[in-house]
């Protein structure tokens, strides 16, 4: 770095969960994640399908290739913005991610992230010693998003890394996982990446990929008991026989469980925690068993009491030398304005002796989401946004308007002829509710991702805005 008085050392990133590009070791084909691959005629999505997860599901022939810089569009699990956003904020600080190896001093390590996390670990810390003979005497720091702090925590306090990381970034990693993990491994998904999946029974399908995956069982939460039954008496997620198919999926829940057994809540380098709060987040299930006590279904509840993915008690490390609450998602804290400026501040300008701003307490919060993530055309999207203090307490006199913006095309179909317009409406407060507004928007007519851009004003809080995604597609066949 050009400031003299900021430390010699290089930064390395690693990803969360479904950030690294993965390919084919034989054929060099991106399998994930690459739209083009998509087929744009729906007679051929089935074929498409059947081959895609039978290439997705581990183990296979896969090989981390590179970060990915789209978005990961995979509700309930992850809505997640691209890391190429983070890296031009990075370069704009002053650091080179791009280029000759030696001559870089912002390393990104991919890695298969379906695969048990301490391989991972292991394969970081491969990459860290070369790095570090590019750059004698440097020092290494880590910024890790998600699942990424688990693989960079393990390699510190498990292989060896405490003796050669001075710093560790989380942002938005868990330490005790996430219910959302539970979730995608009883229930599958949603959706992938379009709507229009779904009558190719995406939920059993992505569930059984899911399942096969070791690192997924890494991130039940074991610490944090989540689930009930209909009478109210607690269960325990690692109950293999309740609700897993068979001995190898058994051995990975039981294995998930010593995993973070055994990594714990140890921080044997200085840890720094950026987490997300105050969104609307998976907190804990209802199951409801069948005669047999298999579990038949669970029935979700969300709080708001983290990210969107992460609950805040888990990404709050507890031995963290830093903890630095954000009113941000899981899957955009990294481009936040405010954690940036704040990242920025750890980085550099502490030790160029510039005045630091303090971080004021946020005047209002504001929990905002649409109540599906797809849509079809002219389809109702209700919107609900409800505005509180820091101490959860109503906030009444507030603006709400949202805003619908177009992002890009759905994977497999061309650019629109004309890209829509922007709308926007203003949210009603309600009477019934104080801090609560409503309002509704309705599926446009051109298929593809939009994004609701909610902006909360209030004359004397001030402002703040949070933003979703969501899909709208309808088939034309």
């Amino acid at each position: 770095m050009t400031a003299t008085g900021v430390p010699p050392h290089i930064l390395v990133f690693v990803p969360g969960y479904m950030g690294s590009t993965l390919r084919d070791q034989r054929t060099g084909r991106t399998i994930w994640l690459d739209f083009s691959t998509f087929p744009i005629n729906p007679a051929r999505w089935d074929d498409w399908l059947d081959d895609w997860f039978a290439r997705m599901t581990y183990p296979s022939e896969l090989e981390a290739a590179g970060i990915v810089d789209d978005v990961v569009f995979v509700p309930p699990f992850v809505k997640m913005e691209q890391y190429g956003r983070l890296f031009t904020a990075m370069e704009r600080m002053g650091y080179r991610t791009a280029g000759d190896e030696r001559e870089v001093n912002f390393y990104k390590f991919p890695y298969d992230w379906r695969q048990d996390n301490r391989i991972s670990a292991r394969r970081l810390g491969q990459a860290i010693e070369r790095w570090r003979d590019l750059h004698p005497g440097a020092q290494v720091w880590i910024i890790a998003h998600s699942n990424g702090g688990v693989v960079a925590r393990w390699y510190i306090e498990k292989e060896g890394g405490r003796d050669i990381v001075q710093r560790l970034f989380l942002m938005g990693s868990p330490y005790d996982g996430t219910p959302k993990a539970m979730r995608i491994a009883f229930n599958g998904a949603d959706m992938l990446a379009r709507p229009g999946f779904r009558p190719f029974d995406i939920a059993q399908r992505t569930r059984d990929m899911f399942r096969s995956f070791p690192s997924l069982y890494q991130l039940l939460p074991v610490k944090t008991p989540f689930l009930r039954d209909a009478n109210d008496a607690g269960l325990s997620a690692f109950d293999a026989h309740a609700w897993l198919d068979d001995a190898q999926q058994r051995a990975y829940l039981e294995d998930g469980r010593r995993f973070t057994e055994e990594l714990g809540d140890a921080a044997g380098v200085e840890t720094l925690c950026f987490f997300g709060r105050r969104r609307s987040t998976l907190t804990h299930g209802i199951v409801h068993a069948q005669v047999s006590d298999r579990w038949e279904r669970i029935e979700w509840i969300d709080t708001v009491a983290g990210d969107g993915t992460i609950l805040e008690h888990s990404a709050a490390h507890p031995r963290a030398a830093g903890r630095f609450p954000f009113a941000v998602g899981h899957g955009d804290i990294y481009v936040n304005p405010a954690v940036l400026e704040f990242l920025r501040w750890e980085l550099l300008d502490k030790y160029e002796g510039l005045p630091k701003e303090l971080v004021a307490t946020e005047a209002l919060i504001m929990d905002f989401a649409p109540d599906r993530d797809g849509y079809r055309e002219n389809e109702t999207i209700w919107l609900r946004a409800k505005v509180t203090t820091p101490d959860d307490q109503p906030l009444a006199g507030a603006t709400v308007t949202v805003r619908m913006a177009w992002e890009r095309p759905l994977p497999g179909d061309p650019p629109p002829e004309a890209v829509p317009s922007d709308i926007a409406i203003k949210l009603v407060p309600l009477a019934r509710e104080p801090g609560l507004h409503e309002g509704l928007l309705y599926g446009p007519s051109v298929n593809g991702y939009y994004r609701l851009i909610a902006r909360v004003e209030h004359p004397e809080a001030g402002a703040a805005q949070a933003e979703e995604l969501i899909a709208v597609e309808t088939p034309r066949y």
